[in-house]
């Protein structure tokens, strides 16, 4: 992501790891969590541990299974890791607090500045680790200035919903795995922005809510004809709403006022606009043998899904982007 804070480089990268040797166990099981993790004996003595990741950039997506009874001591790093237990059972003491969590339960498994003890009884768990710069980009608050700094009002998600997170980070996974979809960095940092949405969302923290009175000030014509002019010269990069605010010179929250104030949208929904044109532009120069499919162009211009750019598509030409390709 260019200038973004998660930045991811290349292609999703595979991570498989199976060993029932607990200092091999041990070693990997620390590297993967940044060397923060210090894990001590295995309650029964034995261990099997099964650990499948995909990582993209700072953002990545695991499946851990340990067949053992483990403590581990957790020193607040910059990732958060939100956890989804599907078999065992965790403990978790964080300073005075105390969790017990099971077979269904989501939480969040750590954050910076939080030291975390915790039992591992057999556990079967999705892990995601989001970077917390990358959930300060998305909410648009920056972490040295006071209050803002994310800081979750809960471990637990808001009643209800936990599918939601459950469900998008299914579908984030499907992305990164799919070999049409895995090598189009315009679609995958869209992604991992809306898992990063999706946390704030269903985890919300205590920042500010609206923008200052600098930002209603900022939110001027000369700001959105700065921003307009880096989407429409950039609009094959990968973009999140914080690269176009900083060529902007603003911040988040006045970038945003900006565009609804003039153009009654959003930046994102400008880029995509913008994106759409570039789509059908595309279209319109295929030929047979450009392998011009409308589903590797849409994917191309950063539309993961066919039927919704489709749909978007008749909804602002008035025709199929098919029939675009073969007029």
């Amino acid at each position: 992501m260019a200038g973004s804070a998660s930045n991811p480089a290349g292609s999703p990268r595979p991570i498989r790891f199976v060993s029932s040797e607990p200092d091999d166990a041990r070693e990997f099981i620390g590297r993967m969590y940044d060397s923060h993790l210090r894990v001590g004996d295995a309650v029964n003595g034995g261990m099997w541990v099964g650990f499948d990741r995909l990582e993209f950039g700072d953002v990545n997506l695991s499946a851990v299974r340990i067949a053992a009874d483990l403590d581990f001591r957790m020193e607040g790093g910059d990732q958060v890791l939100i956890a989804t237990v599907k078999a065992g059972r965790v403990a978790y003491a964080r300073g005075r607090d105390s969790a017990r969590y099971g077979p269904g339960d989501t939480y969040i498994g750590s954050r910076a500045e939080v030291r975390w003890d915790a039992r591992l009884h057999g556990p079967d768990l999705d892990v995601v680790g989001l970077p917390e710069a990358l959930l300060h980009e998305v909410a648009g608050t920056a972490p040295d200035r006071p209050g803002g700094r994310w800081r979750p009002r809960s471990w637990e998600p808001l009643p209800g919903c936990a599918g939601q997170w459950h469900a998008t980070a299914r579908y984030v996974r499907e992305l990164l795995e799919q070999p049409h979809t895995a090598t189009e960095p315009l679609i995958l940092g869209a992604a991992v922005r809306m898992l990063a949405a999706t946390a704030l969302t269903i985890f919300p923290g205590d920042v500010p809510a609206g923008p200052s009175a600098g930002d209603r000030r900022d939110a001027h014509p000369a700001t959105l004809r700065r921003a307009i002019a880096f989407i429409e010269a950039n609009p094959d990069v990968d973009l999140g709403v914080a690269d176009i605010a900083r060529a902007a010179a603003v911040t988040v929250r006045a970038l945003r006022l900006a565009f609804r104030r003039h153009l009654d949208t959003t930046p994102l929904a400008y880029l995509h606009r913008v994106r759409l044109d570039k789509a059908r532009e595309d279209l319109r120069r295929a030929t047979d043998g450009d392998d011009g499919t409308v589903t590797s162009i849409a994917n191309r211009w950063g539309f993961a899904d066919p039927s919704r750019f489709a749909e978007r598509y008749r909804d602002e030409y008035g025709e199929a982007p098919g029939r675009t390709l073969r007029d």
